[in-house]
């Protein structure tokens, strides 16, 4: 559309992970994207302020939804990879008691005002990925309540790594975690000091290795037997 450059091939992940969910044909990406708009980029920290805006697709970066208590204390509820899309579904849907806040430098591309997903393969395409957003939640909620700080933490990267091969954003067992370690506090409803002690215990037990903001996989098996997931 007029005034609004075309994004990069690599930043229409959306594309990628709208077609894992229905076969999506020619015209049913140029619908689509005749309905997207304008193109924002946030620094890290920066709040979306969601309440009223648009529903847009993640380009690049990470973000998150999240509640913050009044004493500060915050619950992320899901982490927003690039291609994610943010309000076409019941549970990503604006709220006022949820934020979402980008946890590195982000860029979105928002949907025209009246967006529609026309046609029979989109609306099927948003409906699986919303199957697939509740699927996610719904670990979420296993994490925090029935699963120890090692289980979930083994669960958490998992997801992560699995999330980004679907896009193209890992090298083998190998993927680029941007977040610090407070983020992976908030998001498992653990203490930082307790992150750090999982994470090493998960290294010394051969499980991962970290290299900065690489983290490494060592042993998948052995991490889907800890989170009670199957390959």
């Amino acid at each position: 559309m007029l005034g609004v450059p075309a994004p990069r091939t690599s930043e229409r992940a959306y594309l990628t992970r709208l077609r894992r969910h229905g076969h999506l044909h020619d015209e049913d990406v140029v619908a689509l994207e005749a309905q997207l708009g304008r193109i924002e980029s946030y620094p890290a920290g920066k709040d979306l302020a969601l309440v009223g805006a648009p529903p847009m697709f993640v380009m690049s970066g990470w973000a998150c939804l999240s509640r913050t208590l009044r004493d500060g204390r915050r619950q992320i509820l899901a982490f927003l990879l690039p291609g994610d899309g943010v309000g076409f579904d019941l549970l990503t849907r604006s709220q006022r008691s949820i934020e979402a806040i980008a946890l590195t430098p982000l860029k979105v591309r928002y949907a025209q005002a009246g967006f529609t997903a026309g046609g029979d393969r989109l609306p099927r395409a948003f409906a699986a990925a919303a199957m697939v957003q509740q699927g996610r939640m719904i670990d979420q909620m296993v994490r925090l309540g029935r699963q120890t700080a090692y289980e979930r933490m083994a669960h958490l990267l998992l997801e992560l790594h699995g999330r980004l091969a679907e896009i193209g954003e890992v090298r083998g067992d190998s993927f680029h975690l941007p977040v610090k370690q407070e983020v992976l506090a908030d998001a498992l409803g653990l203490s930082l000091v307790h992150v750090n002690r999982t994470l090493q215990q998960m290294r010394r037990d051969g499980l991962i290795d970290m290299r900065g903001s690489q983290m490494t996989l060592l042993d998948r098996p052995a991490m889907e037997l800890a989170s009670d997931q199957s390959s």
